[in-house]
């Protein structure tokens, strides 16, 4: 088991919507991993709404992009990474995992995997295995940047 570092909290994050915390947690996991993918530019991360109202995005331009087999697993797994950075955010903060935010990616995720062929070249199991290896290589940061995405609704 890797350690993990808890969150550092200041005053001022104290104040910060939870639930806008956790999805800013959740959509800079995504963030992470499709910033490695070569020739894609992550354009904006940003957060609306309030309290469990709260919805994020992603902005990437592609259209540099690769099309290798790595960048399609990076794509795939910046799918799932929301998802990670969920799980490891609840065992930092001992709060309970909320995947109700995840029902998207993983609808995109699987309609993917299904009308792309060479989206299967690796697994599921592989996919979700890279993902998670990205957002824990960029836990620090995405600790550090949450409060500023959750307050400022955008990076």
């Amino acid at each position: 088991m890797v350690a993990m570092n808890h969150p550092t909290t200041t005053p001022a994050d104290r104040q910060i919507d939870p639930h806008r915390l956790q999805v800013a947690v959740h959509e800079l996991g995504h963030w992470v991993v499709w910033r490695t993918i070569p020739g894609a530019r992550v354009v904006t991360v940003h957060l609306t709404g309030h309290g469990r109202g709260t919805e994020g995005t992603v902005e990437v331009d592609w259209a540099k992009s690769e099309q290798s087999p790595e960048a399609n697993r990076a794509y795939l797994a910046g799918l799932l990474a929301g998802r990670e950075a969920d799980a490891l955010w609840a065992e930092a903060t001992g709060t309970r995992q909320d995947t109700s935010g995840c029902s998207h990616d993983l609808a995109v995720y699987h309609r993917v995997r299904r009308t792309h062929p060479p989206s299967g070249q690796f697994t599921t199991t592989e996919i979700r295995v890279h993902a998670r290896r990205l957002v824990r290589a960029s836990w620090n940061e995405i600790t550090r940047l949450a409060p500023r995405l959750a307050t400022r609704g955008h990076l």
